[in-house]
């Protein structure tokens, strides 16, 4: 249970602060997953990096995908998935309900 809730740390940090999407998030997710939380090794986490390279979609959740199943199985790979998807997804919400405030605004 721990294992899931590190994970959820060691993407949602990287989701918050990797402005410039999935590249631009890889070496905050490398920080997180092998420096912080220990999860892969440096040469892990590059066989995983050339592997998600190589297939179509965004990188990031791709990422978070494998290394969640790699550390706690299908719980952990949703868990990981989900925290890369959430600041996105608050963010989108919120500046919506902004957008929705002053859709009526002549300016």
């Amino acid at each position: 249970m721990l294992d899931l809730w590190y994970l959820f740390l060691a993407f949602l940090i990287p989701g918050i602060l990797g402005y410039g999407g999935g590249p631009a998030s890889i070496p905050l997710i490398e920080h997180e997953v092998v420096k912080n939380y220990e999860f892969l090794t440096t040469t892990e986490f590059g066989e995983i990096l050339a592997l998600g390279n190589a297939l179509p979609g965004p990188i990031a959740t791709k990422l978070a995908g494998y290394i969640g199943y790699h550390v706690a199985g299908t719980p952990g790979a949703i868990v990981a998935l989900i925290a890369t998807i959430v600041p996105s997804l608050v963010a989108m919400i919120l500046l919506l309900g902004l957008i929705m405030k002053f859709k009526d605004s002549p300016k």
